[in-house]
């Protein structure tokens, strides 16, 4: 009998004996008529108890078993068909299982309907526990990156060619493979070549002649450290560095927010290379600076801006899902530290082991952790909950700022709290003395008495209304509401006609009122931010006719409005009342001392608005903000996230470094806070062997064309091997010893014989060395983007050297909505 009917016929029986999950008997029932003759048949071979090894720590004789999963997460997820493996394995999507044979379509469907049912499963038993592979990091130690770097003697003969020890390295393997050198470039190839590597701009015309010129010894060591002192060497190799550190002045994702404040780090680069700042301070600064000791405000707010650089790069701010959001912005950090510190791809171990480099999820996970217990995206921008913002501090200021900053702040609250409390006193005021429509002057219909037609929302909020209070739109139901003022005039003749209203931001500039009159109708339209003319409470619409009686109105509509109308009151004043007085709003009394009273603290008011408006414009300028990175209060360890998911959790991972680097502190028994002032520590540190290796071979590649590890960002199994091993460990050890000094690196670089050869073509080298990896001539580059551009408005006359703070500087939140316009000549990079 076929094994498969036997399985079939059996599962008759334990029908009855099993408990099952998901729907009931009709569910089992499919299982066992559509799943698992399949399973028996197809996989349990390999993917069983009976099975001689179980692949992939793939379980599938057990219900436990199928939905635990293997290394690459579970097989069957119930109710979810897109997260269950075991679909994409059937249609042959990313696995392709069986491997000998596709299964029929009505196969997959039998799975996909099962999957949808609730996956039910009657089989009991344990998910086995399955070795998993590891990694054998002390085999993987002996690999060459992971080796500390030393310094190597070179053997000498007698050739004249070599100046320099690194020429030795160079000439040594070379001439074992029988080439020459090139003969060295000519005095204006070489001022060309050194003045675009150092400072990314040509040569003045005066500067060649004067070189070439030059017969003096120490000619081009003067040259060199001229361009080396020059600000644009901080410009030309602090854009080397930007573009490693994924700088823009935009989140660069979905709605594309611009990071105003991100010129700051830009600028801090370009000052650290300017300044030749130790590189492995330069490293602490970038992850860890907020958290370094400072001797004065002007070293912590500049430590604080290098740890923008945790803060900066591209970001989808708009993901709902915040939590990846969360994970996503580390995995990207992680990436970056990876590839530009210790040229490794850190990213491949988010969801597994890394299949070629030493570096166990578990250390990702690690390291992850210090990268979550820090503030990076927080807020929320654009008034959108769904929009999330970044960690941006206020920088420390001098005491002179200090004081400024705090004089203006006392005085600025006490002409508010004086302002405030005139206000108060002039309202109540005004309601004694006359702002009720009785002591008013005229015929005054209030709003209470007016015709209403649609929703009108009652207010006392501002000050300065008639009556009880004032109503307004709401802003909603545009052009379907309207209030109309119907007066009872006493006799025929010319009124002057007045509305009184609360002027305020966010009042709408152009409110239509109508004016029915003897004569037939006008329109005027209001602007209601602006403050009403006549005692900050009306304001006059014009003079009209009038007949006795109730045949005139004033109507207040919402019609072709977008902000707030408001609507208080209507006064139609007889105009021969105004001859002695033409901006009276009050009824004329024996006792006027109210109204005195009321006029005193107008002028009162009047004053402190306008001492408020002249202290705001003489305010000190805002506080300095910086993208910088923080700890979080609540510091905590990363779970791994099964195949990346992150929300499908597994256990925690104690916060640490690489193992392979770093076998005996990898996991610190304590870190001070998040743990990131240790990362910093660890990767700038003489005892990481890649750190050192992989600036000086980048370095390297700018200036011959190419590093001495071809992978620049990738010192792993799958990068390229050096070229030569030991010239790149002695740059290493004494780039370190030199105080990590970019700039004495590079003047030894281009000083060496080595750099200074001419690119000169030999068709027999060409067939030994064909991509010229023993340095038989200089290799030839193309200028870049920017440096053609540069080089244009130089010639022209027209570049800027002036430094610069934020491009963005102007622009709304969101860069889509912008345009940058043409192209001034203004460097970006400062």
């Amino acid at each position: 009998m076929p094994r498969s009917v036997a399985y079939c016929l059996l599962s008759v029986g334990f029908c009855c004996l099993f408990s099952t999950t998901g729907r009931g008997d009709d569910g089992t029932a499919f299982f066992e008529a559509k799943i698992r003759p399949v399973l028996v048949e197809h996989c349990y071979s390999c993917h069983s108890a009976e099975a001689e090894a179980i692949k992939g720590g793939l379980s599938l004789d057990t219900r436990m078993g199928i939905q635990q999963g293997g290394e690459s997460g579970p097989a069957v997820v119930p109710g979810k068909v897109a997260e269950s493996l075991i679909v994409d394995a059937l249609r042959y999507d990313t696995f392709e299982m069986p491997p000998k044979q596709r299964l029929p379509q009505e196969v997959v469907d039998d799975f996909v309907k099962w999957i949808e049912m609730g996956a039910p499963d009657p089989r009991e038993g344990a998910a086995p526990k399955v070795a998993q592979q590891s990694i054998d990091l002390d085999e993987a130690r002996k690999f060459w990156a992971y080796q500390p770097p030393r310094r190597h003697m070179v053997e000498k003969d007698d050739s004249t060619w070599p100046t320099s020890e690194l020429d030795w390295f160079i000439h040594q393997r070379r001439s074992a493979a029988g080439l020459e050198p090139s003969p060295p470039a000519d005095r204006t190839t070489l001022i060309r070549r050194l003045s675009y590597d150092l400072t990314g701009l040509p040569p003045a015309p005066g500067e060649v002649a004067a070189f070439v010129a030059d017969e003096s010894e120490d000619a081009i060591e003067q040259l060199v450290d001229r361009l080396l002192a020059s600000p644009q060497f901080g410009e030309h190799w602090g854009r080397h560095w930007l573009d490693l550190a994924r700088y823009a002045d935009s989140n660069g994702g979905d709605i594309n927010l611009t990071y105003h404040n991100a010129w700051r780090y830009r600028n801090y680069v370009i000052d650290a290379f300017n300044n030749d700042k130790p590189f492995d301070q330069f490293i602490r600064e970038q992850l860890a600076g907020d958290l370094l000791p400072a001797e004065s405000d002007e070293q912590r707010a500049e430590q604080m801006i290098g740890s923008g650089y945790l803060v900066i790069g591209p970001k989808m701010l708009s993901e709902r899902d915040k939590e990846k959001l969360r994970m996503d912005v580390v995995d990207e950090q992680l990436d970056s530290i990876g590839k530009t510190f210790l040229g490794l791809a850190l990213g491949c171990a988010r969801c597994h082991d890394h299949k070629f480099d030493p570096i166990p999820t578990a250390d990702y996970y690690a390291l992850a952790g210090i990268l979550r217990s820090t503030v990076i995206v927080e807020g929320i921008r654009m008034g959108n909950v769904n929009v999330s913002g970044w960690a941006e501090r206020p920088l420390p200021m001098d005491a002179e700022q200090e004081a400024a900053h705090s004089a203006y702040e006392t005085a600025l609250a006490t002409v508010e709290q004086e302002l405030k409390q005139a206000k108060y006193e002039l309202s109540k005021s005004r309601k004694e003395g006359g702002l009720s429509p009785e002591n008013l002057l005229g015929v005054v219909v209030d709003d209470t008495a007016a015709t209403l037609n649609g929703f009108w929302k009652n207010s006392s909020l501002s000050p300065s209304f008639i009556g009880a209070g004032y109503i307004h739109d709401d802003k909603a139901d545009k052009g379907q509401k309207s209030v109309t003022f119907t007066p009872d005039l006493p006799q025929t003749g010319e009124y002057e006609v007045r509305i009184s209203y609360t002027a305020n931001k966010g009042r709408d500039r152009a409110v239509p009122v109508t004016i029915r009159h003897a004569a037939g109708e006008s329109v005027v339209n209001v602007d209601q931010e602006q403050k009403p003319e006549l005692g900050g409470v009306f304001h006059v619409l014009g003079r009209f006719q009038f007949a006795a009686g109730t045949t005139g109105s004033v109507t207040i509509s919402n019609a072709e409005t977008t902000d707030h109308v408001i609507v208080d009151a209507a006064q139609f004043v007889p105009v021969e009342l105004l001859k002695e007085t033409p901006t009276a709003i009050t009824k004329p009394t024996p006792d006027n001392a109210v109204a005195t009273a009321t006029a005193e603290l107008e002028t009162r008011v009047k004053e402190l608005e306008g001492r408020h408006d002249e202290l705001k414009k003489s305010a000190p300028a805002p506080t300095p903000m910086a993208m910088a990175a923080e700890d979080r209060l609540e510091i905590e360890n990363c779970q791994i996230c099964i195949r990346g998911e992150p929300h499908n959790l597994g256990p925690a991972v104690p916060r640490g470094f690489l193992q392979v680097t770093s076998p005996e502190t990898a996991r610190p028994d304590e870190l001070q806070g998040s743990g990131r002032l240790e990362l910093a520590h660890w990767v700038a540190s003489r005892e990481n062997p890649l750190t050192a290796r992989v600036t000086v071979n980048r370095i390297w590649s700018r200036l011959f064309g190419a590093g001495i590890v071809r992978s620049v960002d990738n010192f792993g199994q799958l990068g390229e091997r050096p070229t030569h091993p030991e010239l790149l460990d002695t740059l290493a050890v004494d780039f370190m010893d030199e105080d990590w000094s970019v700039k004495r690196l590079i003047r030894k670089l281009v000083l060496s014989s080595t750099y200074q050869q001419s690119s000169q073509f030999d068709s027999t080298a060409k067939t030994v060395d064909p991509e010229n990896r023993l340095h038989w001539r200089h290799n030839r580059r193309r200028l870049t983007a920017e440096e053609l551009r540069d080089s244009l408005l130089t010639v022209a006359g027209e570049l800027d050297r002036t430094p610069g703070e934020s491009p963005v500087e102007g622009y709304g939140e969101s860069a889509v909505a912008n345009n940058s316009g043409e192209d001034t000549g203004d460097r970006k990079e400062r």
